[in-house]
């Protein structure tokens, strides 16, 4: 993970310096794997005003998901019998992201952008799966414990920005955050991970500003 941060933190050290604000934010996190299903975290965000206008940020977010799901299907090995699992979780996700918004609305005490955003991926899956007796199938528990790193994600970014909420530098933010994130190696066989994962973040938390736009 270190070349993503030097990269990152090289880009916005060379950039001019406009309005420059830094965030804490909360994250809700719905995915459509089991896997990562609900999850919890939060984010860390700078942000430079490009031109008093549009604005370029970069973040580090940490997601974490500690719940039991069930997986009921039939397995390729015996298609007429049912397999049912109940797996134990203690996921996490850790994200690098840039993003760039267009700022929609201006008004002197609220702002609201959208714009796309990219970002790298790291995970660790820690998981203890416990299958359950089922005529042909044996019980059994198994155990995972593996990381997946460097898989690329793409979204956008719609963010609602309240202005001068305790001081004239704090603002309050909330976003929402569609995006698909790769994880599993596209056309592998034998594995029940997907190759992509679909998320919607919700983030509610501050922004501080360090210089004014």
């Amino acid at each position: 993970m270190k070349k993503p941060l030097i990269l990152f933190a090289f880009l916005f050290l060379t950039w001019p310096l406009f309005g420059q604000n830094i965030e804490f934010t909360g994250i809700f996190a719905s995915s459509s794997s089991k896997t990562f299903k609900n999850s919890f975290g939060y984010s860390l965000g700078y942000n430079k005003i490009i031109k008093t206008k549009n604005k370029l940020g970069v973040s580090f977010s940490h997601y974490s998901y500690g719940a039991t799901y069930d997986n009921i299907y039939h397995p390729e090995y015996d298609p007429s019998s049912l397999s049912i699992t109940e797996t134990d979780a203690n996921n996490k996700r850790f994200a690098l992201k840039l993003n760039y918004a267009f700022r929609l609305v201006n008004n002197p005490k609220s702002k609201l952008y959208l714009g796309p955003e990219i970002g790298l991926n790291y995970f660790k899956i820690k998981e203890s799966t416990e299958r359950i007796a089922n005529g042909q199938i044996e019980s059994g528990t198994f155990n995972d414990d593996y990381r997946v790193n460097n898989k690329l994600g793409i979204g956008f970014i719609l963010e609602f920005q309240l202005d001068e909420v305790i001081s004239k530098r704090v603002s309050t933010v909330f976003s929402l955050n569609p995006e698909i994130t790769g994880f599993e190696e596209f056309g592998a066989m034998g594995s029940a991970d997907p190759w992509s994962i679909g998320w919607l973040n919700f983030k509610l938390g501050v922004r501080y500003k360090l210089k004014n736009e």
